[in-house]
This record gives C-alpha cells, structure tokens and sequence, in this order.
C-alpha cells in the first residue's frame, strides 16, 4: 500500500513517457494535449513561486475554478509542499466565498477568471490573511494594477533550463517528509442542511481510498474519462481525477454539462463520473424522442425496444434483443460516444428501473456511494458483480455497520481527519473511530449496501406516521415535466410537495390536453393542468400507504439551480433552502387542512 498522494504519484509516472498527454482542453472546434512534461514543469514552477511568496507546510491555499490544467498543477505543486489545498464552487456567492477563504485563513486564492476575481475583490477587505490572487485566464493588466494579483502565466511563463529527470529528484526530495496524515486538502461540504464545515482529509484518508477503488473499477492506460463534475467536489476530484490519473487514463475537460451531448460523441469517453439526474435527464430525452419520429414504422420500433429494454428479464442472447440491437440500442449507444464501458453513478439515488433500462441497452451503470467525511468512497458496484437498486459492496478496507436505527456507520482509514476547528461536530459523528453517516440502509443477503433516506430526512406525520421523503420524490420525480421536487409533512396533516417543472415538457403535456394560456406563470395556476398532473402523481404514488402520498402541490415558476443556491453541485435538493424560501407557498397548502 502506498501511504500519500506522492507516493501514487512517482509509482504512476516512473515508466511514462514525458510526452504522455494526460488532460485534454477543448479551445475552438480542437482539443489540445496537456502532456507530462508540461505537467512536471507547471508543478516545479508553482512551487517555486511558493516559496518566493513565503508559503510553507500547512498553509492555506484555495481554488476558485472550473477543471482544468491549472487547477491540477496547484493541487500537485501543493501536495509535494505539503501545503492544503481548500477548493471553493465557482457557484458560491461572494458572502459564502469569504466564510470559507476567512475559516481557512487562505494566504493565496487561484480563480480562473475576471468574472471570479471581481467577486473575490468585492471580499477581500474582510480577509485579512489573504495576501494574493492569482487568476488563470488572461486579464486586463490595466484595471488589476494592484500588486495582490498576478496573472498564472507569468508563474509559468518563466524560463527553467531544469530537466524532467532533475524536477522528479527535486519533488521526491521536497516530499520526502510527508507523512501520510499530514492534511492534503480541506473541503468545505455545501450540503443540503446548515453552514458549511471544512472536512479535513489526510494523504491516509486519499491514497487508501484511491488503491481500493483501483482494485474494483479496473481502469488503464486505455480508458478515457469525460470530466463534467467539479474538482472542488470529493467525489469527481478522486474518482474523476485523481482515480483517473493515478491509473494513467487520459482526462478530458466538458466545457459546460451542456456541452455534454456534444462531447460525449466526439471524446467518445470509456467512463464518465456523474449523478443521477444526468442519467435521468438522458432517459427523459430518449423516451421522448419517439414523438418527433415522422414514421409510424420506425416510432412503432422504437417503442418495441424500449419497452423490450423495461423488461425485467432481456435476454441479450435472445433474437429479439440482437434485432432490438440493430435498429435501436446500438444508436442510443451512439449518442454516448459507442465507447463506454460504464457510467458511475454517485451523489443521490439512482432510479433502479433507469439503471436497468440502460443496462439492458448495452450500457453499464455503477451506482456507488460515499460522503465528503469518507473520502469519498464507501461503496461501489463491480463491473462484474453490479446489482441495481444497490451502491455495491464496501471497498476493502472499509467497515459498514447498520445501528440498531439502521443509520449506516463506517470504520477504516477512508474516515476524515475531522472538521476543521470544530471537534463538537467532529465527536458528534466520529464515535470510538465508526463515523455516523447520517444515512438509512439495509445489506441484503449478497452484502451488498442499499441507501433507503437520510435520517435527517426521514420525518413524522402529526399522526405519528414515519415517512421517508425520499421514497416518495424518487417515484414521482420520473415524471417528464418535473425536473426537481421536495416532499414536506413534518408534524404536519398530510403530505405537499413543491415542483420545479422542466418548462419545455409541461408546456407540451398542456398542449397535447387542450390546455391554453397567455404566460407561462398564468400555466402554472390553471386548475385543469394542476388536477391532471395530480392524477399522475397519484397513479406514480398508487403503491405508497395513504399517509405517504402527495396531497397537494404547488408549482415554482423560478428554476432550482446550483447558482441560485437551490440545488448541490450534485444537483440534489437543499431541502432546508428551498422550504425557507418558499414557506408562504408551503403554508398556503396547509390552509382548512383537514
């Protein structure tokens, strides 16, 4: 076992060629090769500019930027120093930059862009220990004559007539004193609920979690990642990232996750790190693609494949499957590049049924689980063993236990250091080393880990009646025109929910029931519309118990967003957020409740 991210590091490139090209950036219509040469040379030159700006072991840096090779240069050049790397969503505010930046006490802050400097600048009266920006992209030299800001280039633009061969010798010597729960990073987790709180990770915590993952998800020089989810995130940064890396795989960046269906076709990737609701989003797209088919022909086989594709038990030795095959899977395959191997699943629940469906066309999914605290892998499914509706058996190294509560608790190094400057909450759920997830589970009989709800989710009715939001969301949310929605009935009569409709689909289901309207809020209002899409909820929920089911809903104009501060940069639901901004809305469902 390698003990710290160096060690992987060395381990990884010690038979590379220097021209191996490890990232790719789309610029225009190309993508250009970031190759380890250039890689070596950037980390030399960060850490150089390190020590002239007086950093040193366990200082402070962040990172305000998209994925990119920058981002990867400073998380190394850190690592070798030793220095803890805090990265911070681009999504944030300003206010909820400068908490982390001020709790970190952050000395120098990398961004990637103007956009992202000017709201730093906006904060930096309030941070007394940050004593330079540094900005990737180009900037006007004009308006930034400020001597706390300096341009990435000119860091790396300066000329070094070191080798390859030298810069390794002179990493290993500057790493040589890590130990391996020395801090590699503090990650500031958004989460659905209160402040954020910096989760402390260790080279321990990382490279355990790493080596196990590597042993299930066999990845090699072959393999070609799509990158969408941000660093900042534990989950991409080790599975996307570091998983990636350290198994030689080739990184491609996504511009945007609405580049995707573009870029999946022409990086034609082997396997892509994202959450359920892309999958869910795809699934969506392709059911309802038959309805732009001009033949009856060619939408009657569509249909016929899909549903074969729904069936519990496809046979793909079957006639029917290869014919299904030809005509129709093997272009849903298309649409994902026709390279896959497999899509892993983290970051919420994903929909069994979604899972299978795309399984049985030829596409495989492996639903894993984790948290921030765990470094972030729990659990995951095997490309030889995957069983749907689960996130897979515990990686080795990992311990999982149910408590008597069925609150899911782990042991093992994956365990974080802590929180940063907060051992109330890190004794809270760190207990004689089993770490508290917060999460319900059951293991079935094979081991494998099933995620039922969230024990903060988990509510009672003021009947007395246990519900698990969860459950319910996860059966209605497969509805084409609801793009988010959250549950709500603590201590209340009976159950609401509050919907964020995907626009283009609820206009089109009002179109197609002769529904009529002036404005898109006036939709959002019209009681035809409101009573049918309850009768679909209620053949959704028709399995549920009485007390669990959706009795009323209200129907939000605004868009649940990451950047309006709605969703995670996982894309689930802050429930605490969302019944705060919306508690009129809430209350108005309670009214003569009865």
């Amino acid at each position: 076992m390698l003990n710290t991210l160096a060690d992987l590091f060395f381990n990884r490139i010690k038979n590379m060629d220097y021209g191996k090209n490890i990232f790719y950036t789309k610029v225009n219509d190309e993508y250009i090769p970031y190759k380890l040469n250039e890689f070596l040379k950037d980390i030399y030159k960060v850490i150089i500019y390190f020590r002239s700006a007086g950093i040193e072991k366990g200082d402070r840096i962040s990172i305000i930027s998209e994925n990119r090779t920058e981002w990867a240069a400073v998380d190394f050049a850190c690592i070798f120093m030793n220095v803890i790397t805090v990265p911070v969503y681009t999504s944030l505010s300003g206010q909820q930059t400068e908490y982390i930046l001020k709790d970190s006490a952050s000395k120098i802050c990398f961004v990637s862009n103007s956009f992202q400097l000017e709201k730093l600048l906006m904060q930096k009266a309030n941070l007394p220990d940050l004593k330079e920006i540094v900005v990737f992209n180009e900037i006007d030299p004009q308006k930034y004559q400020s001597a706390g800001i300096k341009k990435f280039q000119d860091i790396i633009n300066s000329n070094i007539n070191t080798s390859e061969t030298e810069i390794i010798e002179y990493l290993s010597s500057v790493s040589s004193h890590i130990k391996n729960r020395d801090l590699v990073t503090i990650i500031y987790t958004s989460g659905t609920t209160g402040i954020p709180k910096g989760v402390m990770l260790s080279h321990k915590n990382l490279s355990s979690n790493i080596q196990s993952c590597k042993e299930v998800l066999t990845i090699d020089e072959s393999d070609r990642f799509l990158s969408y989810l941000p660093y900042s995130h534990a989950y991409e940064r080790v599975a996307g990232y570091y998983l990636a890396f350290f198994s030689g795989a080739e990184i491609y960046f996504a511009q945007s996750i609405d580049t995707l269906s573009v870029q999946l076709k022409e990086v034609k990737p082997t396997i892509v790190i994202t959450v359920p609701r892309l999958l869910d989003k795809i699934y969506n797209r392709l059911m309802k693609s038959s309805e732009t088919m001009n033949s009856t022909l060619q939408k009657n086989i569509f249909l016929w494949a899909v549903n074969l594709a729904k069936s519990k038990n496809a046979n793909r030795n079957s006639l029917k499957w290869k014919l299904a095959d030809n005509l129709v899977f093997k272009k849903i395959r298309d649409r994902t590049g026709n390279c896959i191997r497999f899509f892993v699943s983290g970051g919420g629940a994903l929909n069994k049924n979604t899972g299978e469906f795309f399984d049985n066309v030829g596409i495989m999914i492996l639903e894993g689980y984790g948290l921030t605290e765990t470094s972030p892998v729990i659990s995951v499914n095997h490309p030889d063993h995957n069983k749907y509706g689960t996130v897979g058996k515990p990686i080795n190294g990992v311990e999982v236990r149910l408590t008597a509560e069925n609150e899911i608790i782990v042991k093992g190094d994956l365990v974080m250091e802590g929180y940063y400057k907060d051992e109330a909450s890190t004794s809270d759920v760190i207990q004689n080393r089993w770490l508290f997830t917060g999460d319900i589970g059951e293991i079935d009989s094979d081991g494998f880990l099933k995620i039922t709800d969230r024990k903060k989710a988990l509510f009672k009715s003021s009947g007395g009646k246990y519900i698990s939001p969860t459950q319910i969301e996860e059966i209605v949310s497969h509805l084409p025109y609801i793009e988010n929605l959250i549950v709500i009935g603590n201590e209340r009569m009976y159950v609401t929910a509050l919907i964020s409709p995907e626009k283009s689909e609820l206009t089109a289901f009002a179109g197609k029931n002769g529904i009529t309207f002036n404005s898109y809020s006036e939709l959002l209002n019209d009681k035809k519309l409101i009573k049918l899409i309850q009768k679909e909820i209620d053949s959704a929920q028709k399995e549920l118990s009485n007390y669990e089911r959706i009795r009323k809903f209200k129907l939000i104009e605004k868009p649940f967003t990451i950047e309006t501060g709605e969703l995670t940069p996982t894309m689930k639901v802050k429930r605490n957020f969302v019944s705060k901004l919306y508690e009129k809305e809430i209350e108005e469902m309670y009214v003569n409740a009865d």
